[in-house]
C-alpha cells in the first residue's frame, strides 16, 4: 500500500527554485533513501511533506499522505497529523531537544497532546517507547536532562519522541552524520527494528551511499532540486547507469593520491607524548564524600614525525577530544608530559607558548561555528598571524591571505566574502586556509569532514593529502570514520577507555585489528561493496 506519494513537487523561494518536479512514493513496511549533495533539496523535500517550510517559500505539486492531500490541510490539521502519523528525527539531537526541559517530559508532551493521556500514563508510555531505544528507566530516569547524555543517547531520545505514537511514516534527517560508527549500527538497527515491528514507511535522508546501500529498499537520487536516478537500491548502485550515481558512488569510495613528503627525517619526533593522563574530579556524592574521578585519558604515550600523517580514532567518549586539547595546550594535563620540537610544553604559560601556537594549528567540525559571522573571509584567515614573531604591514598580510586560499583552492577575490556566502566545502577550506597561514608544522584536525557529504569530503581529503605532499605538514586526524583513516594516514592508533589500546601502519591495523576496540570499529564501519554483495546474495 503506498503510504505517501510526492508528485510533480516543485518549491520556490524568492526567485529561485529550488526543487523542479521532485516524483518519489514511499509504501508501508518500505525504507526509501532521498541522497544527494548538499543544497540539492533533500532537507527540502522533507520540509515540503511535514509542511514547516520557511516564510517566503511556495510549494506547487502534490502530496499525498495515506489518501489525504497534504498540500491542502490547513495548519490545525498538520498539527494533528505531526507526530502522530507523521514522525521526523532532525539532524542535530541537540538542536531539536529543549535543553531546559528533562527528556521524560519532551517525550511525553507529544502523547499526552495527542491521545489527551493522563500524566501518570503518559509516563508509563514514555519509559516503554524509551526503553524500546535503548534507554531504560533504571539507567537513564526521565528527569535527565539532554546535556546529561551521549550524542548517541539523545539521538535515541529524539526517535523516541518521533515513535512514540507508532507513525505511519517516519522521516529521518541525517539522523547518523555525527556519531560515531558503532552507535550508528545502533541506530540503524533500532530503526530497522521499528520498521520491521511497525509497518511504518520510512523516508531516510543521508548522503552516505554504504549506509543506504545497507538498510534502504529503494533509492531517489537528487542533484540541484532534481531527481537523477530512482529505483531499487542495490540495481541502482550497482548498475549504476546514471552518470551522477556514479560519481557519487565512486566519491565515497574515494582514495586521494598521495605523494611523499618533501620533508620527514627518520628520527626527532615533532610531538612526542609520554605517559599522558587526564582526570577529572568525581561528582560529590554526600556532604563528605565524592564518585570515584574519572579518568578521561590514562598513561598514553606516542611519537609524531615531522611530514607524518597519523590517525587517532574510537567511539564518542574515549577521550579523544581530551587528548587534542592537551596536545593543544588548551588543557593541562594532570600527569606525563609533551614536547614539541623537543621542547616541553605542557608547563609553558600562554606568552610561552605563543611561538609553539605558530607551528601547531587546528581545524575543527564545523568551521561555521568556529567563525565569527560578522567577519569577513580575509579576517577570519588572517587571525593566527597574531602569532608571528613580528606585526605585519597591510600589504604583507593580505599577500599572505591571498597565497592560503590559493593553497586551499579558493580565489583571491572571494577575501571579501562573509561565511554564509560560501559553501559547506568552502568554508572547511577557508578552516584549512586560517590553519596553514602561520606555516604550521601540526595540524590538528577534529572530525574535518565528519559533516561534509561524500563528494565535498573528497575534495577536501585530496586537499589535506596535497598539502602534507607539497608543504610537509604532519596531521593528528581525530575521527571515527575509518575510510577517512585509510584515506590520508599513515598510522592509526585505537583509543578505548582514555587508552591507546591499539598503533600501527593504518592498513594493518584496519584490516586485521588486535584490539576489542579496533574490531568493534571494523565490523560497524559501513562499506558499499560489503553492503551490496550481501544484497545481492540476499536477492540471489
Amino acid at each position: 500500500m503506498t503510504l505517501l506519494e510526492v508528485r510533480k513537487l516543485s518549491l520556490r523561494i524568492g526567485p529561485v527554485e529550488t526543487l523542479k518536479g521532485i516524483d518519489l512514493a514511499v509504501n508501508a513496511g518500505e525504507i526509501r533513501a532521498l541522497v544527494g549533495e548538499s543544497g540539492s533539496g533533500k532537507s527540502l523535500t522533507a520540509l515540503s511533506i511535514m509542511k514547516l517550510l520557511p516564510a517566503g517559500a511556495v510549494p506547487a505539486g502534490q502530496i499525498h499522505f495515506n489518501g489525504r492531500d497534504i498540500m491542502a490541510a490547513s495548519e490545525a490539521e498538520m498539527c494533528g497529523l505531526r507526530g502522530n502519523d507523521i514522525g521526523m528525527v532532525f539532524q542535530e539531537p541537540m538542536t531539536a531537544l529543549n535543553p531546559v526541559k528533562t527528556i521524560g517530559e519532551q517525550v511525553s508532551e507529544g502523547i499526552r497532546l495527542h491521545t489527551g493521556a493522563s500524566r501518570a500514563i503518559a509516563e508509563e508510555r514514555t519509559r516503554r517507547i524509551l526503553d524500546r531505544v535503548g534507554l531504560p528507566s533504571s539507567k537513564f530516569p526521565l528527569d535527565r536532562y539532554p546535556h546529561e547524555l551521549s550524542g548517541g543517547q539523545r539521538q535515541r531520545v529524539v526517535i523516541a519522541i518521533a515513535c512514540a505514537l507508532k507513525p505511519k511514516l517516519l522521516i529521518a534527517d541525517e539522523p547518523t552524520t555525527a556519531l560515531d560508527v558503532v552507535l550508528q549500527a545502533q541506530i540503524l538497527d533500532l530503526l530497522q527494528s521499528l520498521v520491521d515491528e511497525e509497518k511504518m514507511g520510512l523516508l531516510l535522508i543521508s548522503h552516505d551511499l554504504a549506509v543506504v546501500a545497507d538498510i534502504a529498499h529503494s533509492i531517489t537520487v537528487l542533484r540541484h532540486g532534481e531527481v537523477m536516478d530512482s529505483g531499487d537500491t542495490t540495481r541502482i548502485l550497482t548498475e549504476q547507469t546514471h552518470p551522477y550515481t556514479r560519481q557519487l558512488a565512486q566519491a565515497s569510495m574515494h582514495i586521494p593520491e598521495r605523494t611523499t613528503p618533501r620533508y620527514r627525517p627518520p628520527h626527532d619526533a615533532l610531538l612526542s607524548v609520554r605517559n599522558l593522563g587526564r582526570s577529572y574530579r568525581g561528582q560529590r556524592a554526600g556532604l563528605f564524600s565524592r564518585h570515584e574521578d574519572t579518568r578521561a585519558v590514562d598513561d598514553v604515550s606516542f611519537d609524531l614525525q615531522p611530514g607524518q600523517s597519523m590517525a587517532l580514532v574510537g567511539r564518542s567518549g574515549c577521550g579523544k577530544s581530551t587528548l587534542a586539547r592537551m596536545i593543544l595546550a588548551l588543557d593541562k594535563p594532570s600527569r606525563g608530559e609533551i614536547r614539541f620540537s623537543s621542547q616541553r610544553i605542557d608547563q609553558l604559560d600562554e606568552i610561552a607558548l605563543r611561538p609553539i601556537r605558530q607551528n601547531m594549528q587546528v581545524v575543527f567540525q564545523d568551521p561555521y561555528g568556529s567563525f565569527n559571522p560578522r567577519h569577513k573571509a580575509e579576517r577570519l584567515v588572517s587571525e593566527p598571524l597574531y602569532l608571528l614573531d613580528r606585526p605585519l604591514s597591510a600589504a604583507e598580510k593580505r599577500e599572505r591571505v591571498d597565497r592560503s586560499l590559493e593553497r586551499v583552492g579558493i580565489a583571491p577575490k572571494d577575501r571579501g566574502k562573509y561565511p554564509h556566502e560560501f559553501s559547506g566545502g568552502q568554508r572547511q577550506r577557508l578552516a584549512i586556509a586560517r590553519a596553514i597561514i602561520t606555516e604550521p608544522k601540526l595540524i590538528v584536525a577534529d572530525e574535518p569532514v565528519s559533516a561534509l557529504d561524500v563528494s565535498i569530503r573528497a575534495q577536501i581529503l585530496d586537499l589535506f593529502a596535497d598539502l602534507n605532499g607539497r608543504l610537509g605538514i604532519a596531521y593528528l586526524f581525530i575521527t571515527h570514520n575509518l575510510s577517512v583513516a585509510r584515506a590520508v594516514t599513515d598510522t592509526v592508533m585505537v583509543m578505548a577507555d582514555g587508552q591507546i589500546v591499539e598503533h600501527g601502519r593504518t592498513e594493518d591495523v584496519l584490516r586485521h585489528p588486535q584490539s576489542e576496540a579496533g574490531r568493534a570499529l571494523v565490523e560497524a564501519s559501513p562499506d558499499l561493496h560489503k553492503a551490496l554483495a550481501r544484497r545481492i546474495g540476499e536477492q540471489g
